[in-house]
């Protein structure tokens, strides 16, 4: 059974999927993300990322199915599910055996990517309409979410032609991922620890906002069963009123 491991990035993924082609048909296929600790048995196969294997790739899909698929399988990868990995590689084959339109049938592999892709823009949404910034000591907005799929390269784009004249950061607590916006580009990267300085105004506008919301509730009206049906509560945690 060929098992190919690879550095957990997706131009080596695609880098798989060129390097694995004579095995597509090999239903027995098994692709993960090679760590530290993995011992490689006789069978198995490292891969090393080659750039230009990635974009033969990216262009062979773009020509024989479509950019949208492309962007399909760049969803997918964003999802936290544990066999996203094998269900795009044997997605991709299928695709571009059967075409396209695979993505629309019962197939097993396709069905399972169309549901991880539906998990990753819902939750994309959720924190569109959730997510909450604070000013730093020096003018910066900052948010922290804890996505359970990595959402943060998808967030980039709507709050930065929203925000285009301020600077903004949101950090992904759980994959110590940050991305930075200065006006004029974008950078994402990692950290190890993250120490923040609210600005005075930040934490009296934060106070007098707790104020607000608590004098305007009616305990008596209550129904923390439904707003959980509206929003669930794994996302409230950075919401200033349920500090």
């Amino acid at each position: 059974m060929p098992n190919y491991y690879y550095d957990g990035s997706f131009d080596g993924l695609l880098t798989v999927i060129y390097m694995a082609y004579e095995d597509r048909k090999n239903n027995m296929l098994r692709v993960a993300v090679e760590t530290e600790q993995l011992a490689l048995g006789l069978d198995d196969i490292h891969i090393v990322t080659d750039f230009s294997k990635a974009r033969r790739v990216e262009k062979s899909i773009c020509d024989k199915l479509s950019q949208n698929f492309l962007n399909q399988i760049r969803t997918c990868f964003l999802s936290c599910d544990k066999n996203k990995d094998n269900t795009i590689v044997h997605t991709v084959y299928k695709a571009l055996k059967q075409g396209e339109e695979i993505l629309n049938s019962l197939d097993e592999d396709a069905f399972h990517m169309n549901k991880l892709v539906k998990q990753v823009l819902n939750e994309r949404h959720k924190y569109l309409g959730v997510l909450r910034f604070k000013e730093m000591k020096d003018g910066t907005m900052f948010s922290t979410i804890e996505p359970k799929n990595n959402v943060l390269p998808i967030l980039i784009s709507h709050f930065k032609n929203r925000m285009k004249r301020e600077k903004f950061a949101i950090f992904d607590k759980e994959r110590k991922m940050i991305v930075y916006y200065d006006t004029k580009k974008v950078e994402i990267f990692f950290v190890k620890t993250l120490e923040i300085e609210w600005s005075d105004e930040e934490i009296e506008y934060s106070e007098l906002w707790k104020t607000f919301h608590k004098s305007i509730s009616i305990k008596e009206r209550e129904n923390k069963k439904l707003q959980q049906s509206n929003l669930p509560k794994y996302y409230w945690k950075y919401l200033v009123e349920d500090m």
